[in-house]
C-alpha cells in the first residue's frame, strides 16, 4: 500500500491509529446510517502522559511514498518521531526534542558549570547544558512550578541541590545525581525533602550568602517563611505581611545585635509587595524564636517601610507643558510680527483663529495611578535600592531609599514645565525609553555595566553611572 492512501487519527491519550483509505472509501454504508465501525490497521502507543495534538510527514531526499516516518507534536512538551508502517520491523517511538509545555516560571544557573535549571507551569523541573543545547534530565512534579534556585557550595559542596517552589505552596528539595547505566538520561533528579509552608503559590525564594537561611514568600497567604538550612530546613518561623509578596532580596544594611561577647550582624530582607510597598524585615536567628505554640513571629521584625509614590505622571505632565509653552511662545511671536507688519485688524483676526484652534485641542490629564503598581524587582546597592514596577510605572528603574534626606514640605503651586521631588518619592529615575517591564536587574562582574531582563524577552546592557548609583 502507498502511504498517501492511509489516514491517521490521533487520540488524546497519546495513541496513534492508522486506517486504510481504500477500505474506508469502498465501505458499503447505508445512506441513512451515519456511522460505520472499522478496526484500525494498527495503533502505536507513544508513551505515558503523552498528548499528541498534530502530526506531519517527514521529508526525505527521495521524498517517495514509501517513507513511513512522521513527526508528532506532544502538548506535554516534546516532538516525537514515529514509524507508522504496519511491518513487524517498524521502529519504536523516539522523542527528538523535549521542552516545557507552557510558560517557564523560573530559571537558576549553576555558578560553576555550564548548566541551568528551569521550572515550568507544567510541573516539570529540567536541567539543560546550554553549551551542547541538550536537556539533560526532566522530573515531573504533581503541581505547577513557580520559582527555582540552585544553591552554591555554601549549601552543598557538590553543587547538586535544587530547590523548587510550586503553585500549591510546596517547597521541594531535590538532588541532581548520575543516572543508572541503563537509563535514557545522563542524570536523574531525586526528591530529598518536601514541605508546605504556604497556602498557595510560592512567588519568591532567597538564600543568604552564608547558606544558612532559606526565605520563601507567597502572594496567596501574604507570608514570609524562614528555614534553617543547617538543620535540614527546620522551620524558624513566619511573618504575616500586609499584602502579597512579589519579589525579595537581601538588604545591604545590617545592624549589630547581641551581648558584648557575642555580637553578630542581623540579616535583613527587602520584600516587594504587589501594592507598591517595600518592607525591610529582620531575619530571625535559628533558635531565637519560641515555636512551642506557633511559628508566627510577633510584630517587631519590621524595620523599615517604603511606599512607592509614582512620579511618571508628573514627568510626563512637565514634558507636555514644556511643549505647550514652546507652542504658545511661537504663537505669540507670530502675533507680534503680524501686528507690527499688518496692523491691529490683522492681529485680532489671527489671534481669533489661534484661539479657536487651541480650544479644539483636547486637554490632557495627568494623574497618579488610582491603584498602586506592583513591584517586580528590587536591587539593593549601598544604602539605596532600585525598583522596577509594572503598569504605568514600567519602562524605568527608580532609585529609592528608606532615609529620605528631604523634610516634609507642602505641595508647591503651579510650576509649569517642571516638577519638584517631594518626600517619599524616588530620588532619581533611570529612563529606559520604553514601556516594557523590567524583571531582572544584575550588576555585571566589571561593576561598570548593568544587565536588564525585559518583559518582552530581550536583554539590555546599560552603562553604570559614575559613583555609588546605577
Amino acid at each position: 500500500k502507498q502511504w498517501y492512501q492511509r489516514r491517521v487519527a490521533i487520540t488524546a491519550g497519546g495513541t496513534v491509529k492508522i486506517w486504510d483509505f481504500e477500505t474506508i472509501d469502498g465501505a458499503d454504508v447505508l445512506e441513512e446510517d451515519a456511522h460505520f465501525p472499522m478496526e484500525p490497521m494498527s495503533d502505536i502507543f507513544v508513551g505515558d502522559g503523552v498528548n499528541i495534538v498534530s502530526m506531519c510527514k517527514t521529508v526525505t531526499e527521495s521524498n517517495n511514498d514509501t517513507n513511513s516516518m512522521w513527526l508528532a507534536q506532544d502538548a506535554s512538551g516534546g516532538i516525537w518521531k514515529l514509524d507508522i508502517s504496519v511491518s513487524l520491523t517498524k521502529k519504536a517511538p523516539e522523542i527528538i526534542q523535549s521542552y516545557h509545555a507552557g510558560p517557564i516560571r523560573g530559571i537558576a544557573p549553576c555558578r560553576y558549570t555550564h548548566m541551568v535549571a528551569s521550572i515550568g507551569a507544567d510541573g516539570t523541573v529540567r536541567v539543560f547544558d546550554y553549551l551542547t543545547k541538550r536537556n539533560l534530565v526532566t522530573k515531573k512534579c504533581k503541581s505547577g512550578g513557580s520559582c527555582i534556585t540552585w544553591p552554591g557550595r555554601n549549601v552543598d559542596s557538590k553543587m547538586a541541590t535544587l530547590i523548587g517552589g510550586f503553585t500549591d505552596g510546596v517547597i521541594r528539595i531535590m538532588a541532581l545525581d548520575h543516572a543508572e547505566p541503563e537509563a535514557h538520561e545522563d542524570f536523574k533528579i531525586v526528591l530529598q525533602h518536601a514541605f508546605k509552608p504556604h497556602k498557595g503559590e510560592v512567588t519568591a525564594m532567597i538564600i543568604d550568602d552564608e547558606g544558612q537561611v532559606l526565605v520563601t514568600g507567597s502572594a496567596d497567604d501574604c507570608t514570609l517563611f524562614f528555614f534553617d538550612i543547617t538543620s535540614n530546613y527546620m522551620p524558624i518561623g513566619f511573618i504575616q505581611l500586609e499584602a502579597e509578596v512579589n519579589t525579595m532580596s537581601w538588604s545591604n544594611s545590617s545592624m549589630i545585635s547581641g551581648r558584648a561577647d557575642d555580637r553578630h550582624n542581623v540579616k535583613r530582607v527587602l520584600v516587594g509587595l504587589r501594592t507598591g510597598v517595600v518592607l525591610e524585615v529582620e531575619c530571625p536567628d535559628p533558635g531565637t524564636v519560641d515555636s512551642s505554640v506557633t511559628y508566627e513571629i510577633q510584630p517587631g521584625s519590621l524595620i523599615n517601610r517604603y511606599e512607592f509614590k509614582s512620579i511618571r505622571y508628573k514627568i510626563e505632565k512637565a514634558a507636555h507643558e514644556k511643549i505647550k509653552m514652546k507652542q504658545e511662545d511661537e504663537q505669540q511671536k507670530r502675533l507680534d510680527k503680524i501686528k507690527e507688519d499688518q496692523g491691529e485688524e490683522a492681529f485680532l483676526e489671527e489671534k481669533k483663529q489661534i484661539d479657536e484652534e487651541n480650544s479644539k485641542q483636547e486637554e490632557m490629564t495627568f494623574e497618579a495611578p488610582a491603584v498602586p503598581n506592583e513591584i517586580l524587582k528590587i536591587f539593593p546597592l549601598g544604602d539605596k535600592f532600585y525598583l522596577s514596577l509594572g503598569g504605568s510605572d514600567a519602562g524605568a528603574i527608580y532609585e529609592c531609599t528608606f532615609k529620605d534626606p528631604l523634610a516634609d514640605m507642602p505641595v508647591p503651586g503651579s510650576m509649569r514645565g517642571q516638577w519638584v521631588r517631594l518626600k517619599g518619592e524616588p530620588l532619581r529615575l533611570l529612563e529606559l525609553e520604553t514601556d516594557t517591564t523590567v524583571h531582572e536587574i544584575t550588576l555585571m562582574r566589571d561593576d561598570s555595566n548593568v544587565m536588564l531582563g525585559m518583559g518582552d524577552g530581550t536583554i539590555r546592557i546599560h552603562k553604570k553611572l559614575e559613583g555609588d548609583g546605577l
